[in-house]
């Protein structure tokens, strides 16, 4: 049973209590990432998120993460184009020492200017490892080009000139425009006594009352362009991708079918097809980047330069055989299939329940049960695989980013 409570203040706790578990897990969700960043502050999300960990008022960072590990417990954060989360998963009597813990980081961390400092560098580290894996940076390379001059396009990470110029007074106005109540989800999810845990956190924040800014939606303009990066590696990677939907949007389960029957799994057309037959790659998939403006649906290949071209002209066969035929029955009954399976195992999750939950209310202001999604899943037909395919698969809309080694002799891939 999935209860929500809504504190005077704004700030929302969605609770799940599952008896048959020795531990819960606690996320808390700012409603606030990249995608609402100014293009010269690319990365101050991200960089916030890694300063909650440098310290509080009334705790060390040592103290902060000793405190959880003490308990037998963990926690981490991660930075979306549109939420930031901090969480920890902690045995069933220690849940209101995370919620403490994770309440101060929010409320109480100190960002001093030295750490602040000492944090840049780490981050700058971390772009300069992503810049050296090639099958992660061409993501960034493609969506950074398919909605150019846009925050939903800039990296998560920020770039290394913008993490450089990141001040101090950034980051504080930062956190009074969007660290606010009213933009703050608590999910919780595990073996722990709600009542309680309701009350601790209402007494912790009542007295944090401040309103957020108003943020700027703007529905990004898609520019499909191709571009190529060279570096001195051995195989190409390829993104190939075209305007989605929105992840509001009723097609959002149509959209996971075709994401899984295209390239989702290990039965999917796209790895029978390229790498099962003709051995043309070792990695293939399919993916969704769905924000609240827009979205793109595209797919990842890793191959050698002598094979992207037939790579690229494969993979946009399949789709052109999607718009059409859609799929075959047991393919299409599979997908949702598995689909459902992926849902229904995951719910053995104290993490993923407290996931699916928090986010759920983020985007939609309330929570669906299994039986809805189910439900949801079953009613996709095959006319809405290819009236949302037709949508999407546009060639005129379609980008591709490359990265490839440094002999690759640039040349568009004619897709037709």
């Amino acid at each position: 049973m999935i209860k929500k409570t809504i504190l005077p203040n704004g700030i929302k706790i969605i609770s799940e209590y599952m008896p048959n578990t020795y531990s819960a897990t606690i996320m808390l969700w700012i409603d606030a990432g990249s995608g609402i960043e100014k293009l010269e502050l690319n990365g101050i999300s991200h960089f916030i998120e890694h300063m909650l960990f440098k310290g509080t008022i009334n705790r060390s960072a040592q103290t902060i993460v000793q405190s959880i590990e003490n308990t037998g417990g963990s926690m981490n954060a991660f930075t979306d184009k549109e939420c930031t989360c901090c969480y920890a998963r902690v045995l069933s009597d220690q849940v209101p020492v995370a919620i403490d813990i994770l309440l101060d980081m929010i409320f109480n961390s100190l960002y001093s200017p030295k750490d602040i400092e000492i944090e840049r560098q780490v981050i700058l580290e971390e772009i300069k490892m992503y810049e050296d894996t090639p099958d992660e940076l061409v993501h960034d390379q493609f969506i950074k080009s398919f909605w150019k001059n846009h925050s939903l396009g800039q990296p998560i990470t920020g770039t290394l000139n913008t993490v450089k110029e990141i001040s101090r007074e950034d980051i504080l106005q930062f956190i009074r425009d969007y660290y606010t109540p009213s933009n703050i989800t608590i999910s919780i999810a595990g073996n722990f006594d709600e009542d309680n845990v309701i009350s601790k956190i209402s007494e912790s924040v009542e007295k944090i009352h401040f309103t957020p800014k108003i943020k700027e939606i703007k529905i990004p303009e898609s520019t499909p362009d191709f571009t190529v990066l060279k570096k001195n590696i051995e195989q190409t990677h390829i993104c190939l991708g075209s305007k989605s939907i929105s992840i509001l949007d009723d097609d959002r389960y149509a959209l996971a079918i075709i994401d899984v029957c295209l390239g989702g799994s290990m039965s999917s057309r796209l790895f029978q097809e390229i790498r099962e037959k003709r051995g043309l790659v070792y990695s293939i998939n399919t993916y969704e980047s769905v924000y609240r403006p827009a979205g793109i649906f595209g797919v990842y290949a890793g191959t050698s330069s002598s094979n992207s071209d037939e790579v690229i002209k494969l993979v946009w066969d399949e789709m052109e055989k999607i718009k059409i035929e859609g799929f075959v029955e047991e393919e299409f009954e599979r997908a949702k299939t598995q689909i459902k399976g992926g849902l229904l195992i995951g719910l053995e999750s104290t993490k993923y329940r407290a996931s699916r939950n928090g986010r759920s209310e983020l985007y939609f202001n309330r929570t669906f049960s299994t039986e809805e999604i189910c439900a949801a899943i079953d009613k996709v037909t095959q006319a809405d695989i290819r009236r949302l395919s037709n949508q999407m698969f546009d060639i005129k809309a379609t980008g591709i980013a490359m990265i490839c080694p440094m002999d690759y002799v640039n040349k568009q891939p004619v897709l037709i």
